[in-house]
């Protein structure tokens, strides 16, 4: 299964763990499976429209999905999916 690796700041909803394997073949199916095992995750991902809030950048094996092909990016059972906040300050 794809791994996801979760930010600090999520993790309180993911019982604490850094890492989670979730079934899936495209990054919106494993974000699905996610939220269903974690609903709490989903005001962190998604917004209103259900599409990922602008702030959230995600990785597949180093890449940036939005230069593949977005949500819809395939994955293997061997990926790695890094979820990275955007930071902000001043």
């Amino acid at each position: 299964m794809p791994k996801i690796f979760v930010p600090t700041i999520m993790r309180k909803h993911t019982e604490n763990k850094a890492t989670v394997e979730v079934p899936g073949s495209t990054v919106s199916e494993v974000f699905d499976n996610l939220i269903a095992s974690y609903p709490m995750v989903r005001d962190l991902l998604h917004g209103k429209d259900g599409g990922l809030l602008r702030h959230i950048n995600v990785f597949v094996n180093g890449d940036d999905i939005r230069g593949l092909d977005g949500d819809k990016t395939g994955l293997t059972d061997r990926d790695e999916i890094h979820v990275v906040p955007a930071m902000a300050g001043g």
